[in-house]
C-alpha cells in the first residue's frame, strides 16, 4: 500500500490514473492512506481513504479486436473480477461506467488485455478521506 504524507487528509481530490495495458494484470490504482505528521499538539495519525471510480476509458490503437479484463485486488489478497474479456473493436474505445463505486485503502485497481497492442487506459477517480464510524 502506498502512504502519502500531508500535513491534511484528502477532500474530493479528483485524479485520473492513466497506463499502457499488457497482456498480464497490471495496477492501474493503489488506493494509499495518508500519514499526517505530528503537528504543534496534534500526534501524527495515519488516515484511510477511499477512491470513487467515475469511468474507465479503454483505447484500443490496435488493427485488432482485443478483450479486456478488470479486477479489484482487495487489502486482504482476495482478487474480484469485475470485467471479464470485454471485446473492443481495432481503432476504437469503451468508456465502462463504474457507478462511484468506491474502493478503500490497499485496495488494487487492475486491468489486462489478451495481447498488448497498444491499448491505453484511464481511470477517472476521486480521493477522499475515509470517514469510520463507532457505534457507542
Amino acid at each position: 500500500m502506498i502512504t502519502v504524507v500531508s500535513p491534511r487528509p484528502p477532500l474530493n481530490l479528483f485524479n485520473v490514473a492513466r497506463l499502457n495495458v499488457q497482456s498480464f494484470y497490471t495496477t492501474l490504482l493503489d488506493v494509499p492512506e495518508y500519514l499526517i505528521p505530528v503537528n504543534g499538539p496534534s500526534p501524527a495519525r495515519t488516515v484511510s481513504t477511499v477512491a470513487l471510480l467515475t469511468s474507465l476509458v479503454v483505447s484500443n490503437n490496435s488493427e485488432d479486436t482485443i478483450q479486456v479484463s478488470v479486477q479489484v485486488v482487495d487489502s486482504g489478497g482476495i482478487n474480484w473480477l469485475t470485467l471479464n474479456q470485454m471485446d473492443i473493436p481495432a481503432n476504437d474505445f469503451a468508456v465502462i461506467d463504474f457507478g462511484k463505486q468506491n474502493l478503500p485503502s490497499g485496495d488494487k485497481f487492475q486491468i489486462r488485455t489478451n495481447n498488448f497492442q497498444g491499448a491505453v487506459a484511464t481511470l477517472s477517480y476521486v480521493l477522499n478521506q475515509r470517514e469510520e464510524y463507532r457505534i457507542l
